[in-house]
């Protein structure tokens, strides 16, 4: 009997090839390459974005630590309703820190051009307690003597205070430290049966020799005695004499006492010195104007620059218009972006026209220009993005004492 043999099927072992594993392993790198340079620049994004979020609410942050300086500004430089002086005389620790320069309760000291930022000062007494002001009784014989002050004036020693003859612009205030503790006196040059003798010996950190100033008045009751400046008022300023100020150093905002300090900035690393309080990066530009009134009321009337014979350095009568301050801010992006995202210009709803972004939009608005800003090499100031911060300061202190 024959066997018929059947076929054996042999089956083909399973896989891929050698050329089909090269190509799957190139489409693979490919797709991993494009997820990882997406995530990269989604990281590049989100830091950037990050970064910037964080200092326009630090920007935000600043400006209200201006604000509160604002709305602080003036305690203790006012006597019924007029200004304590419109400038004074200071000495501190050997140095002449003021012969007569400005006091005013918020000062804007230009920047001296639109590419250039404005700084910002402002002076209040910090003292805790009653902050009227004490009548001089008697008048100085020399300019180091004893100031004769009324019973209920509350001065100890080591107190800071400031003298001023109110609405006598051509008088400048001094600033004194008592030291020692006022004694009682019957002595009150006929204007009162009893007062206080307060010294303010040369010596120590704030009381310099005579001859240290161009104009050193000797105060008194009134100014019926030859070469008596009056009626003199004293105020009382506390443990420190501090004048709030802002000011742009590196493209950071700063904070510091004008009063004491010189503040320093270099790049590369960033470092701040002579007593800056580095608040925010990345502001590249700050103007500042005051808010005058016309007429007898507190409203605000017109938006000036503190530039010109006028608001460059106002007069006592001048001081008095100003009823509040308008500030603005701008900040930018931490870094450029690879093409110009800001508009070479902006004009605002008045026809002001500003090289960036506009800030107010009336026709008094200050003039933002941005095209001397610091950029990286290679870079426009038009590659980064930027942001107006803008606030209104009503000058409080000033409206109540008018």
């Amino acid at each position: 009997m024959k066997r018929t043999l059947k076929p054996v099927l042999v089956r083909k072992a399973g896989g891929f090839t050698l050329v089909e594993l090269m190509v799957a392993m190139t489409i693979g790198l490919v797709l991993a390459l494009g997820v990882s340079l997406t995530m990269l620049s989604m990281g590049h994004q989100f830091r950037v974005v990050g970064a910037t979020t964080a200092a326009q609410v630090n920007a935000q942050l600043a400006l209200s630590l201006i604000n509160e300086a604002g709305r602080s500004a003036g305690v203790g430089l006012y006597n019924n309703g007029q200004p304590l002086c419109q400038s004074f005389n200071a000495w501190r620790g050997g140095t002449l820190v003021s012969n007569g320069a400005p006091l005013l309760p918020a000062r804007i000291i230009d920047g001296g051009s639109s590419t250039a930022s404005d700084r910002l000062v402002f002076t209040a007494s910090g003292a805790i307690g009653p902050l009227s002001g004490s009548p001089v009784l008697d008048a100085m014989v020399t300019t180091a003597s004893e100031i004769t002050l009324t019973q209920g004036a509350m001065l100890a020693a080591n107190d800071l205070a400031i003298v001023g003859v109110p609405g006598a612009p051509a008088v400048p205030c001094l600033l004194f430290q008592v030291t020692a503790p006022p004694a009682i006196s019957v002595a009150c040059g006929g204007n009162a049966s009893q007062c206080k003798t307060v010294a303010h010996a040369a010596g120590g950190t704030y009381n310099p020799p005579a001859g240290t100033f161009t104009t050193e008045p000797r105060y008194g009751f009134g100014a019926t005695t030859p070469g008596v400046s009056g009626p003199a008022v004293v105020q009382r300023f506390g443990a420190s004499f501090r004048q709030e100020a802002y000011a742009l150093l590196c493209d950071t905002l700063v904070q510091y006492n004008n009063f004491t300090d010189a503040p320093t900035c270099s790049s590369g690393p960033l470092s701040f010195g002579g007593g800056a309080n580095a608040l925010v990066t990345d502001v590249v530009l700050m103007h500042a104007q005051y808010g005058i009134t016309n007429d007898a009321n507190d409203s605000v009337e017109a938006w000036v620059d503190a530039s010109g014979g006028t608001w460059g350095n106002p007069s006592a009568a001048d001081v008095n218009r100003i009823k509040a301050l308008r500030v603005v801010l701008v900040s930018r992006s931490k870094e450029p972006a690879p093409d110009l995202v800001t508009a070479a210009s902006c004009t605002n709803a008045a026809g002001v026209v500003n090289t960036g972004p506009c800030s107010f939009g009336d026709a008094q608005a200050p003039v933002i220009d941005l095209s001397s800003t610091t950029v990286v090499a290679g870079q426009s100031w038009r590659n980064y993005r930027y942001r107006v911060h803008q606030a209104v300061i009503p000058l409080r202190n000033v409206i109540w004492s008018n």
